[in-house]
């Protein structure tokens, strides 16, 4: 006659708690709550979906930042570039002084065509990573974090807008040509303002827009954190419990298969 016993290790209910400790033991060690679609199929498919937001706005936070890296060049080159316009309109006051001799213009225009030729190459070469930024007009789109979401900074030929004004032909040979010249460089120094105001103002919105995405990035990582992440404190509860219950069913049987044997061997 064989004989069964009922609740002992190859059992539903043993092999049940053995799957239920083993995945509390996985909950612990990997820090994740959800660690396959079984564990919770619903909360998977949010997490994943959040997982998909945040790289989003990592890479939304790199187009930024990068933009803001392309201001900043051209900025600074926009300052330098007003920093000669100033010296030339300074040395085109001084050939305004009918005092001065022929050699005195003649100095004073030496080194306004020196700054005027390094002007020039600050216009044509000014770039980020092969992108010219004072010598197009081809927009700059800053693409955020989403579809369709991007700030566009509106592309400018400053290089040609200034030498249309005849920047290039600034004259300190009298002081009536002196005059005409001073014009044109105010004039100049009017478009290199303007271009720095633009670029300064798209560079505010995208410094906001970067502190908007990075609110953004923290709200769903802890939206995300409540759903993926492990409880540590009650799985471990639950761990000692499932244990405590796995110990006492273990000492039951024992003692259950002890009484058994002893009936069995009354019977023998």
């Amino acid at each position: 006659m064989t004989i069964s016993l009922n609740g002992g290790i190859g059992s539903p209910q043993s092999l049940s708690s053995a799957s239920q400790t083993d995945r509390q033991l996985q909950q612990l060690s990997s820090g994740s709550r959800i660690n396959s679609a079984a564990d919770d199929a619903a909360g998977a498919a949010i997490s994943e979906r959040l997982n998909s937001q945040l790289g989003a706005f990592d890479a939304g936070i790199r187009n930024a930042n990068d933009s803001i890296s392309a201001i900043q060049v051209a900025d600074g080159a926009l300052k330098s570039l007003n920093d000669n316009i100033g010296r030339i309109q300074e040395l085109t006051i001084q050939a305004g002084n009918g005092a001065l001799s022929t050699q005195d213009r003649q100095a004073l225009q030496e080194e306004a065509n020196l700054l005027i030729e390094d002007s020039n190459s600050i216009l044509e070469n000014t770039n980020f990573n092969g992108k010219a930024l004072l010598s197009g007009e081809q927009d700059f789109n800053i693409q955020l974090d989403q579809p369709g979401k991007s700030i566009q900074l509106e592309g400018k030929d400053l290089a040609k807008e200034i030498k249309e004004l005849g920047f290039e032909d600034v004259d300190l040979s009298s002081a009536e040509q002196a005059s005409k010249s001073l014009e044109t460089l105010n004039q100049a120094s009017e478009l290199v303002l303007s271009r720095q105001s633009e670029l300064g103002a798209v560079s505010n919105r995208v410094e906001s827009s970067i502190d908007n995405i990075a609110i953004s990035k923290v709200n769903t990582a802890e939206a995300r954190s409540r759903i993926s992440d492990t409880d540590y404190a009650q799985v471990a509860s639950d761990l000692a419990a499932s244990q405590i219950r796995d110990q006492v069913q273990i000492a039951v049987q024992g003692q259950a298969n002890s009484q058994r044997g002893a009936v069995l061997q009354l019977l023998s």
